[in-house]
């Protein structure tokens, strides 16, 4: 996706249709589309040269995972990983010719 605010809210959106088709409840499919669109931001301004980036929503059977990828290895803010409130946890991978953020949100169990 090209580095544009309203493809980020895109991709929140894709975001908030999986947690929702998981059960999740209302705050979280809302922190989670709140995480997306965050991180997106994010990366827009950590790679400002980027035209453009990756990124792939999966839905598996106890997370979702959100994975965004751009050119280029460097960071700003010295390759620490970003505090992004509404997922589980963060990680952040910086390799030769790219960086990568995935980002992971626990589905409850159905009691």
């Amino acid at each position: 996706m090209d580095a544009d605010e309203r493809l980020a809210a895109a991709a929140g959106g894709a975001a908030r249709y999986m947690a929702d088709s998981a059960g999740m409840e209302n705050s979280e499919i809302l922190g989670l589309q709140a995480a997306v669109v965050a991180a997106c931001k994010y990366c827009f301004k950590c790679h400002s040269a980027a035209k453009s980036c990756d990124i792939a929503l999966q839905r598996l059977t106890d997370r979702i995972e959100i994975e965004l990828s751009f050119p280029g290895k460097d960071s700003p803010e010295g390759k620490e990983k970003p505090s992004i409130v509404g997922v589980d946890e963060i990680e952040c991978e910086f390799l030769e010719d790219s960086s990568r953020m995935r980002m992971i949100k626990r589905i409850p169990l159905a009691i």
